[in-house]
């Protein structure tokens, strides 16, 4: 789907009209349309500020898809998820539980260079489950930003200034 598209379903999620949105924003209302209708591309040093002003949980994946391509994490919403918060929390515990037995296999102190390739494709294997593992819970986070009307841009800073305080990152 294009961003344009991605836009304007997010804001009818979020229950605003082009008008609403654009006065959160330094866009105009044609603007926002003719970029939901593709007539025009969405520069891209506008669209942290689109998906800030609609902060639509959704709309954070599509444009995190967008400007990191293959390294983001999806939304999910294929047909074996259930959104619900309880069905969520428990693909977390499944996806973390394959994870950590995953890890569980590797060895952990056997020197890089010395490892076989089925060494190393186990090695591939923990790190898809452990994406999988995060990625449910990313997942679960935005379900619960959702169901309880949280701006999941407001939790984010929140939990990126703990992460500072607890010297978990700069």
């Amino acid at each position: 789907m294009a961003i344009g598209e991605e836009i304007g379903n997010a804001r009818k999620r979020q229950g605003l009209t082009q008008e609403e949105l654009s006065m959160k924003l330094p866009i105009s209302r044609e603007s926002i349309s003719k970029y939901e209708k593709g007539g025009r591309s969405v520069p891209k040093d506008m669209r942290k500020h689109i998906a800030e002003g609609i902060d639509d949980t959704e709309l954070y994946f599509a444009t995190w898809n967008e400007a990191a391509g293959v390294v983001s994490i999806p939304f999910f919403n294929g047909e074996h998820i259930d959104q619900h918060p309880a069905s969520m929390k428990h693909l977390v515990q499944f996806e973390t539980n394959e994870a950590l037995e995953q890890l569980e296999r590797l060895s952990w102190v056997k020197p890089i260079h010395t490892r076989t390739d089925r060494e190393k494709e186990e090695v591939k294997q923990a790190i898809v489950e452990v994406l999988d593992a995060a990625a449910s819970m990313i997942n679960l986070v935005a379900v619960l930003c959702r169901e309880h009307k949280f701006s999941m841009k407001q939790i984010f800073k929140a939990w990126r200034s703990s992460l500072k305080v607890r010297r978990y990152s700069k």
